[in-house]
């Protein structure tokens, strides 16, 4: 299929213009970037605070396909810094909430969802074929997963984690170090059971600090261009505002 066409055909061309102004000045992006972001389908699982900010970056600027993979629902506590949503969203599902939005920001982004939890039973089928597969989640299990199913199926994948004032994002290959290389499995408690989480404390700023530093690379990715992160972990403090690179 001829994408350039279809795609300025779709919008028509003067508003495809209209939209993307900004970007298509841009010498690593122009006309051939844009149509290349258009291409591309990605998966992102969690649509809270990074997910807030992340999902935006995206479907503002082009990805052509969204899956968004989420299952929770909006409580209060989420509302400082998932903004996405708003009071009147209590007990309603994130990641349908979040779609119908970010189809208002876009509506030439086709987005889909699941609000099933990701698991080994389903992780496969919904995260196979994607350019690029988004960690905007807050638990272990789902980011060994993505790292499972990304290294076997060939996939480059972004984690990004968050606590407190600071968080950490690396892009993982297929030809390097995986996420479970860089930190072993967590130790199991004396009864044979992981402990359970307890809530991450969270300035409402760092999801949406992370978050943009994870879009920027995510596009990076996408557009095809070179990156640091591809072998180094980023870790960022917002309150002493110190960035570190980690090689891998």
């Amino acid at each position: 299929m001829d994408v350039r066409r279809s795609e300025t055909e779709a919008l028509g061309l003067e508003e495809w213009q209209e939209r993307y102004a900004r970007q298509l000045l841009l010498p690593e992006v122009g006309r051939e970037g844009q149509e290349r972001l258009a291409r591309k389908s990605i998966a992102v699982v969690g649509a809270g605070g990074l997910g807030s900010t992340l999902l935006p970056v995206l479907v503002g600027a082009g990805v052509g396909e969204v899956l968004i993979v989420d299952s929770d629902t909006v409580s209060r506590s989420n509302l400082p810094r998932q903004t996405l949503y708003t009071t009147e969203d209590l007990g309603e599902k994130k990641a349908l909430l979040a779609a119908r939005r970010l189809k208002a920001c876009n509506p030439h982004c086709t987005l889909t969802t699941s609000t099933e939890r990701l698991s080994p039973t389903n992780a496969h089928q919904l995260l196979s074929g994607k350019d690029l597969i988004l960690d905007a989640t807050d638990n272990e299990e789902a980011r060994r997963l993505i790292d499972s199913v990304a290294r076997e199926a060939g996939q480059h994948w972004l984690y990004t984690s968050i606590d407190g004032w600071c968080g950490q994002v690396a892009l993982f290959t297929p030809e390097g170090k995986g996420y479970c290389d860089l930190f072993p499995e967590i130790p199991a408690t004396s009864g044979g059971q992981e402990a359970s989480p307890a809530p991450i404390p969270v300035i409402s700023s760092t999801p949406a600090l992370l978050g943009s530093i994870a879009g920027a690379e995510a596009l990076k990715h996408l557009l095809g261009l070179a990156t640091l992160l591809s072998d180094h972990l980023l870790l960022v403090d917002s309150l002493h505002w110190s960035f570190q690179l980690l090689k891998r």
